[in-house]
């Protein structure tokens, strides 16, 4: 589908996988935002970990990701406990389900979603994300649709980078949130520190990730014969 620039819509993925009071409305407002703004929007409520894992490998990709989720600095999941999952398992799961986009814009609607360890992981996973986005402390519903509405705003309509799109939350709301960018992170000391701190299972797992989404990256058509 193209939009009226005859230019391929962008498309968002909005994970509600949470269940508690205030979510859906707040998940139904991010969607009607992301649609005024000419996103393609795609809204999935996983009811187990097997479930998200299905919906994720559904040969679509994506340029946004919203999960909203409770969370902690290493794992989020759902209300009811059957949603589960290790942010490092979350970031082998988006890699190699190949559901993103160049240049993916992770956005974490979930308590802690914006610390630094929750991002390490999802970059170290995943070579798509290019930028995670969370708040560092705990907040309501309420708190994250406002916090995420101005970013959109400000990415999509303002066209403004997304570090500084982040950084009018707060001016706008008095809410800490933080955005990740992968080039940054990659030279930081603390990232190379948890990186070299992983276990080989853990290298390994990662690594598989990321050579299944090497199978389906994708290539210019002009480009294609090129080595032929």
């Amino acid at each position: 589908m193209r939009n009226k620039a005859n230019k391929p819509m962008k498309k968002m993925l909005i994970i509600q996988a949470c269940g508690i009071e205030g979510e859906v409305n707040e998940c139904l407002n991010i969607k009607s935002q992301a649609e005024l703004y000419g996103i393609e929007v795609n809204q999935i409520k996983p009811v187990s970990n097997d479930d998200l894992i299905k919906s994720l490998n559904c040969s679509q990709r994506y340029d946004f990701i919203y999960l909203s989720s409770h969370g902690n600095e290493e794992s989020f999941g759902s209300e009811d406990g059957k949603i589960d999952f290790s942010w490092f398992d979350f970031g082998t799961e988006l890699c190699s389900s190949d559901c993103m986009q160049e240049d993916c814009l992770v956005m974490l609607s979930c308590c802690r979603g914006g610390l630094n360890q929750v991002a390490y992981n999802l970059f170290y996973c995943c070579n798509k994300i290019s930028y995670v986005i969370g708040p560092r402390q705990s907040l309501t519903p309420q708190d994250m649709l406002i916090s995420f509405n101005i970013l959109l705003f400000n990415v999509e309509i303002r066209k403004i980078d997304p570090i500084i799109s982040c950084e009018k939350i707060k001016l706008g709301s008095d809410i800490r949130f933080v955005c990740f960018d992968r080039l940054e992170i990659e030279t930081d000391v603390a990232y190379l520190y948890m990186c070299a701190d992983l276990t080989e299972d853990e290298k390994k797992v990662a690594e598989e990730a990321k050579a299944e989404a090497e199978k389906h990256k994708y290539i210019p058509p002009e480009l294609q014969n090129f080595n032929k």
